[in-house]
């Protein structure tokens, strides 16, 4: 894990560095995005007690949204949504070393918060100019419904109950990664019933605009959501999409990540 976490960093660092001369080179703005797709999910796990699934739609190539999932133990689930900054190549490498990074600091047994405080001094210390990210990291007990979480200035997840209701699910709980290296990040903690279920997005959902500049949240994201209660949550990542590209009506601003958790026993 350390000679992984070592690379991580390094690449951090050759990051920062190409984004220090890319202001300066010519033709910087205009960089290649060719052989950078979009990394793929992790297989779904098939366990009786939950179900899971994501969506990825992509405003271009490359780019900077990011959802993981992950065991942290065999009755611990992690759940990853992050948004990083800015389009093209940069942000899909940052994107991809962060990803690793943060798998490998959740690894170490800490809690959602302090994982975060961890990524951050990171982040900060490879001083990346003007890049950031927002990323919420939970921690889910499977044989209780128990979700221990920290946000980082990341848009709040839906809660959606078995009877229907909609409602956010937690808080913010610290500013954004990678701008300021003294912060801490709480944690906080939610509980899923049996049936309910947790929407993540990232704010190419929330922030989705129609042509006359409407945004999808929170009115037509919220109606949305209530009538999927009884929705798988493939099929909600789905129709979720749908009404994404129906409300923009073709005119796709930015990337957009769902994923759906669902708590079956």
């Amino acid at each position: 894990m350390a000679s992984n976490l070592w690379t991580d960093l390094e690449a951090l660092r050759r990051l920062a560095r190409s984004q220090r001369v890319a202001r300066f080179a010519p033709g910087s703005a205009t960089a290649s995005r060719q052989g950078v797709p979009p990394g793929p999910f992790p297989p779904f796990p098939i366990l009786p007690e939950l179900e899971i699934h994501a969506l990825d739609l992509t405003a271009r190539l490359a780019n900077g949204d990011f959802c993981d999932f992950f065991f942290l133990s065999d009755s611990e689930l992690a759940l990853v949504m992050a948004d990083v900054s800015g389009k093209g190549v940069p942000a899909a490498v940052l994107r991809g070393v962060t990803r690793s990074v943060l798998r490998n600091l959740a690894s170490m047994e800490a809690s959602p918060g302090e994982t975060l405080s961890r990524l951050n001094r990171i982040l900060c210390e490879a001083n990346l100019g003007s890049m950031f990210l927002t990323l919420f990291l939970g921690q889910y007990r499977i044989p209780t419904g128990l979700l221990r979480y920290a946000n980082a200035g990341h848009p709040v997840p839906f809660h959606i109950g078995r009877n229907g209701g909609v409602e956010p699910f937690g808080e913010v709980t610290g500013p954004i990664l990678g701008i300021l290296d003294s912060r801490d990040y709480a944690d906080r903690e939610g509980w899923l019933a049996v049936g309910d279920k947790l929407v993540l997005v990232t704010d190419g959902v929330t922030e989705a605009r129609d042509p006359e500049g409407n945004f999808f949240a929170p009115s037509p994201l919220a109606a949305c959501l209530e009538g999927e209660a009884s929705s798988t949550p493939s099929a909600l990542c789905e129709n979720l999409g749908r009404s994404v590209r129906s409300f923009q009506k073709g005119l796709w601003q930015d990337d957009a990540t769902v994923l759906v958790l669902q708590r079956n026993l």
